[in-house]
């Protein structure tokens, strides 16, 4: 399975450990949520029925409950908004449960791979069913208990919700050709690509095509175009060290050049903000520290919340 974190929207939220790929589960159960129709009976003045409707069930999305085998803290934060424990040095290692967290205040995505026996497949392909929920929120750590056996632990609550933001979705094995609508809540397709491989726990999130690289003291941002999306439009980018930069439409490369060591959060959006925005961590450890230089401000400190996609330098001193 894949889960992938959402924002407000019900869109891909990108970002550092927004996203992870998993074969630590044991099931994923759905359950329907209908309406029930109102039937409505009139009789008239000598008993007999005169109106009679039955009315119609309505379909409101799907319960969804998720049994792991394996704690990942990070997929089970991704799943229910609960904080995560960070150790000195910033590695998550645990999780929360904590009262005062909405459930509603996070959301996320799930794609699930299944083998379908008796299904033809092509040459050395093989037959795959696959399904996303683009749009689930609500979901808590349900009962379980200690004991001399093997522990799982389920998440249940989960609840589809319309308004998805997904499109085509953030991945360069989508299986959907044209954007899902917003009141999706089910997608099931039988399919010959075979799912991804696991992830060493969460990873970053960012849009296809858009990478960020450091040749100390310089970075390089690729900005994917061509598209016809927001990435297309006019740019703004704060490198995290001044005033921020506004790139002109269609602009695929953006040098920047740091004179200062330090780590920089690195923000990109379009300048209309009609595209979540995407972040960055740079790290720069060539160039003096700025206590060392007078009058110099103090050098941006490194970041602790492990929230943003990270991009370690590369010192080229040794080609000297």
């Amino acid at each position: 399975m894949r889960v992938t974190k959402t924002d407000g929207c019900c869109g891909p939220e990108y970002g550092d450990d927004n996203s992870i790929v998993t074969d630590g589960f044991v099931s994923v159960a759905l359950t329907s949520n209908i309406t029930e129709a109102v039937e409505i009976t009139v009789t008239n003045a000598s008993g007999r029925t005169c109106v009679r409707d039955t009315g119609s069930p309505s379909f409101d999305g799907y319960g969804v409950e998720i049994v792991f085998c394996e704690v990942n803290p990070c997929l089970f934060s991704m799943i229910t908004g609960q904080p995560v424990v960070t150790n000195a040095l910033g590695e998550i290692v645990g999780f929360k449960m904590n009262s005062a967290v909405a459930l509603d205040s996070s959301g996320f995505a799930l794609e699930v791979w299944m083998g379908v026996p008796g299904v033809a497949c092509t040459g050395d392909a093989g037959a795959y069913g696959y399904l996303l929920l683009p749009c689930l929120q609500g979901g808590v750590v349900g009962d379980f208990t200690i004991e001399n056996a093997a522990i799982t632990f389920t998440i249940t609550g989960a609840a589809t919700k319309d308004g998805n933001g997904w499109g085509v979705g953030p991945y360069p094995d989508a299986e959907l050709p044209v954007a899902l609508d917003g009141d999706d809540h089910l997608y099931v397709i039988f399919t010959t690509t075979a799912p991804p491989e696991p992830t060493d726990g969460c990873v970053a999130l960012v849009p296809l095509g858009m990478a960020m690289a450091v040749a100390d003291p310089n970075a390089t941002l690729t900005v994917p175009t061509g598209n016809g999306d927001c990435w297309d439009d006019e740019l703004t980018i704060d490198w995290g060290d001044g005033a921020p930069e506004v790139v002109a439409a269609g602009t695929s490369t953006v040098p920047h050049a740091y004179t200062i060591s330090g780590v920089y959060e690195v923000v990109v959006q379009d300048t209309a903000q009609t595209c979540p925005p995407v972040y960055f961590d740079v790290v720069i450890t060539s160039q003096p520290l700025a206590m060392a230089m007078a009058g110099a401000a103090t050098a941006p400190a490194e970041s602790a919340s492990k929230k943003r996609a990270a991009v370690t330098a590369k010192d080229d001193t040794d080609n000297d």
